[in-house]
């Protein structure tokens, strides 16, 4: 064995700069399927519901002021329709309904509009006071604001800190709404009377999801106990009049039941057509249904896999090439081991065990870059640090094992069944020798 070794070692430094680049192709191919398992391994908890959606255990839904409690019957203008009956949602037996549902830990009112600064163009986001939201919020300097006349910026902002105790004018330009949002026409929102606003900045805090990552606000609201009067000309909240509800979630991957029950609770809701249904009246952000996530992974996984095939057939082909024109070269060589009496066995495990250097170092490489690659540059679906499982290392340490065992299978085969002089004269060497 200690032969064999010493010979492997020797032809491992003749032959150096081809088995460098076997070795290269090894580590390669080891990083690229370390990487690309375990972002597969990321999206897949997306869509089989076992990550947090943004890092956030919050859903976030636009709402509009009250509902439509009796959708009509039918569109023929000729059947006659109910009176309509709107029903506020901002009060306290509607918050009620919406926080006893199954996985819904705390509600949150908040009021969002856009917003510019000097800061840019944000999202100010008015939270009431008392509301769980506030105790989630990753303050970093100062402190909450106490009333309508103070805000948080966010860390993102250049030198947040050096604004604390400074006053910001912000104008603010509308409520927001997706385009997409539709409401009645009876129902009419008060606008802000107080466009530009002059407010002190008390606090830096750091957005933990795109959900929450403008400036941060206090909010008063007022409850409306009810609607009473059947068909309306027009409902209206006394300002302010909120249009965002946050559901924090005692399990994040929960999302999707959250909103289906959300619908049953509520069952006019947007896929209903109009008139059939009153109008849409909340939009969930972000939109991280299973049934979305799993299709949006299998988009992503098809050429991600083809990929992957392609790199590893490129791999052992690489690696087969490099072997084969190594022993192409050493064939007078291995010649002259088998006229000195040295067993062909042992010449082939000779070239066995100079794969096996190449082997190790290249997966030991592999897994370096394969680190690297997840740490600095990679990043989750679910928007988390990838962590390269040490089952996914042992897979590809096997699937290291594997090219090579297949790629030096007819180097090692003819090096074993060659005769001397069919090495020294370069003759052609049968893969399988028949045997009289």
């Amino acid at each position: 064995m200690r032969d064999v070794i010493d010979l492997a070692r020797a032809g491992f430094r003749h032959k150096l700069g081809t088995y460098l680049v076997m070795t290269l192709l090894v580590a390669v191919t080891v990083a690229g399927y370390l990487a690309v398992s375990s972002y597969w391994a990321d999206a897949a908890t997306v869509s089989k519901g076992k990550a947090e959606p943004l890092n956030f255990p919050y859903l976030k839904a636009h709402v509009v002021h009250a509902y439509l409690s009796n959708p009509p019957v039918s569109n023929d203008p000729e059947v006659p329709s109910p009176p309509r009956k709107f029903v506020p949602l901002f009060n306290d037996r509607e918050l009620d309904r919406i926080r006893k549902l199954q996985h819904v830990e705390s509600l949150s009112v908040a009021l969002s509009q856009d917003s510019f600064s000097r800061f840019g163009y944000l999202e100010f986001l008015s939270i009431e006071a008392g509301n769980a939201l506030w105790a989630d919020l990753d303050l970093r300097a100062g402190g909450l604001p106490q009333n309508s006349r103070e805000i948080l910026i966010p860390d993102t902002v250049p030198d947040a800190s050096s604004y604390l105790g400074q006053v910001i004018r912000v104008r603010v330009i509308r409520s927001v709404f997706p385009q997409s949002f539709w409401k009645h026409s009876v129902l009419k929102d008060a606008p802000d009377p107080e466009p530009v606003k002059d407010l002190e900045v008390v606090g830096v805090y750091h957005p933990s999801s795109p959900m929450l990552s403008g400036l941060v606000g206090w909010l008063e609201v007022r409850r409306v106990d009810d609607y009473p009067e059947l068909d309306p000309k027009e409902v209206r909240m006394d300002w302010p009049v909120p249009n965002t509800l946050f559901l924090k979630l005692d399990d994040p991957t929960k999302a999707h039941s959250v909103s289906l029950s959300w619908r049953v609770l509520y069952p006019e809701m947007p896929e209903a057509e109009f008139p059939m249904n009153p109008p849409s009246k909340v939009e969930w952000y972000p939109d991280l249904s299973e049934t979305m996530m799993q299709r949006a992974t299998q988009e992503v996984a098809q050429p991600v896999f083809a990929n992957t095939i392609n790199a590893f057939a490129l791999g052992a082909i690489g690696i087969f090439a490099g072997m084969f024109l190594s022993f192409l070269d050493r064939r007078k060589e291995l010649g002259i081991m088998k006229t000195v009496g040295i067993e062909s066995s042992k010449i082939a495990a000779t070239i066995s065990t100079e794969v096996v250097f190449c082997g190790v170092l290249g997966t030991l490489a592999g897994i370096l870059i394969a680190e690297g690659l997840t740490t600095y540059y990679i990043t989750g679906i679910t928007g988390n640090p990838i962590v390269i499982p040490w089952t996914a290392v042992v897979r590809g340490v096997s699937v290291a094992a594997l090219l090579l065992i297949v790629a030096t299978y007819i180097p090692n085969a003819m090096a074993r069944q060659g005769t001397v002089m069919e090495l020294l004269h370069g003759r052609p060497i049968p893969i399988v020798r028949k045997r009289a």
